[in-house]
């Protein structure tokens, strides 16, 4: 069972009801390919947080689905348009991110005892920054921030220089209890998109994801897709 599911979980699990207030998406996409440069500049966007696995690839994949790249490329080329990735995973996959995507600024966090610490990648180069002490921590007394998170979120937009301006940054996820509730609780606007190849994740993580539909259904209703 992967750990960092385990963990998501435990800290999930214990705010579920709060959290359940938490999980309305700003827009529903079927996929990112119907996400383009012109509709977000309508919109006043000027930088996207990004999830990986589940939005733009499967499971661990090592590349941008086919079916989405051309759009995924042409949002990276727009003018304009910053990126960062919001990640939820391990420093093995976090080192797999740098290279599958070598221009976007890449943000892990974690706790230590003197506070948060954000491990930020961008290709091979990576630094840390927050007021705790990676570099004097053990492997023990580091332990991870998991989405949701508004540290997290508001890490990724001290990246891209959006800190004080969280309404111009939107946050793209294929979960609801994880990225759009790390989204809403740092006040900044979401796109949910549909779970790609879900079947390439573990049966723990599928099963939470179906089961995130249901509530948010019982809560909100059948989304309406568009950005709009």
């Amino acid at each position: 069972m992967s750990a960092t599911w385990v963990q998501t979980s435990r800290r999930l699990l214990p705010r579920l009801r709060r959290l359940s207030r938490e999980i309305r998406p700003t827009f529903h996409l079927d996929s990112v390919a119907e996400m383009s440069p012109g509709a977000l500049r309508d919109l006043g966007v000027e930088a996207v947080l990004w999830d990986v696995d589940g939005t733009l690839m499967g499971h661990h994949e090592d590349s941008v689905d086919p079916a989405l790249a051309p759009a995924f490329e042409a949002l990276l080329a727009a003018t304009g348009l910053r990126h960062a990735i919001v990640s939820n995973c391990e420093e093995e996959r976090f080192a797999e991110l740098g290279t599958i995507f070598p221009e976007v600024p890449a943000v892990l966090g974690y706790k230590t005892g003197t506070g948060p610490v954000f491990h930020i990648r961008r290709g091979a180069a990576d630094e840390w920054r927050g007021r705790g002490d990676a570099g004097g921590a053990s492997a023990r007394t580091l332990r991870p921030i998991r989405k949701p998170s508004r540290r997290l979120v508001r890490a990724a937009l001290e990246e891209l220089d959006l800190a004080d301006r969280p309404d111009a940054a939107l946050m793209v996820g294929d979960q609801y209890f994880t990225d759009i509730a790390s989204a809403n609780l740092a006040g900044v606007r979401s796109v949910k998109v549909r779970t790609l190849h879900r079947g390439s994740f573990p049966a723990p993580v599928r099963l939470s994801q179906r089961l995130e539909g249901v509530l948010y259904r019982l809560k909100h209703g059948r989304p309406r897709i568009g950005l709009a």
